[in-house]
């Protein structure tokens, strides 16, 4: 980690996050008390262009393989970005792309993210503007890791009811019955039309447990990732027993939705965190 561009975000109440010029990417969100909020795999590997398993990567132009490109999630999240500006509690990253590299997506893009870290909160903000002379259809997810105590003690809320795309069996659409959604076993699914508002409660995070809060906007989608052990001991920059202390939801524009962004127009989405312990709130 030392070896890239990082920046380093504080709050008066003792609250840190460390962002790298590396990805436009959120390596951590540390309490007063040292806690982190954001999972980093002790095995992630940072030597670019090696994508960092752990933080908050961001996909795009493409979301796993929904889009034209041979690289997994798109190439965003291996190139390095532009400091736009920064201060002790916000910064500004940017990416562009002339369209040239890559044949399979020709599209000219700028590529914004923005993150804020607040005594209360933490919200990243992504934009993507068509530079280019046509429409640009993309997909794209903020792959946010959380530190869970042990996978075990992890449900979340706000997901029943919805109809999800289960990636570990061949994508098929099925519907969500449970109240708290929990981890059997190997977890991939892509939740459609995913509520504003989603909660991760983890039972035996320090202090009586943890509620992480994810409030997103201007993604339709939710992801929902744990590889379990057989998946994660094949991933040299995971493994065991690093998988258990994980969980990934993230925002997502993938299958609902889908957006081609006319020339010389912009989206945006974002996503707040915040985080909930009992009788405390961050």
């Amino acid at each position: 980690m030392d070896s890239l561009q990082n920046v380093t975000l504080k709050t008066q109440s003792g609250q840190t996050a460390v962002v790298s010029t590396y990805a436009g990417h959120l390596l951590s969100w540390t309490n007063a008390e040292g806690q982190d909020y954001i999972f980093m795999s002790k095995n992630a590997v940072f030597a670019p262009p090696k994508a960092i398993r752990g933080g908050v990567p961001v996909c795009f132009p493409q979301f796993s393989n929904f889009g034209p490109l041979a690289q997994q999630h798109g190439f965003v999240r291996n190139k390095q970005w532009r400091l736009v500006e920064s201060n002790e509690w916000s910064v500004t990253l940017s990416y562009t792309y002339d369209g040239t590299e890559f044949p399979d997506y020709p599209h000219a893009f700028e590529l914004i993210t923005r993150m804020e870290l607040c005594d209360d909160n933490l919200e990243q903000t992504l934009t993507v503007k068509n530079t280019g002379s046509s429409p640009m259809p993309f997909t794209a997810a903020l792959h946010t890791y959380y530190t869970v105590s042990d996978i075990s003690n992890v449900t979340v809320e706000g997901l029943k009811g919805l109809e999800y795309l289960d990636s570990t069996d061949g994508r098929k659409q099925k519907y969500e019955a449970a109240e708290a959604v929990a981890f059997p076993g190997e977890v991939d699914r892509i939740y459609l039309k995913a509520p504003e508002v989603i909660k991760i409660h983890d039972s035996g995070a320090p202090g009586g447990g943890r509620t992480y809060e994810v409030r997103k906007r201007g993604f339709p989608d939710a992801v929902l990732w744990n590889p379990a052990e057989a998946k994660a001991v094949a991933m040299a920059d995971l493994g065991s027993p690093e998988w258990k202390r994980m969980v990934c939801l993230e925002p997502g524009l993938v299958v609902s939705d889908p957006v081609k962004l006319a020339a010389g127009e912009s989206w945006s989405g974002a996503q707040s965190l915040r985080v909930h312990r009992p009788g405390v709130k961050l």
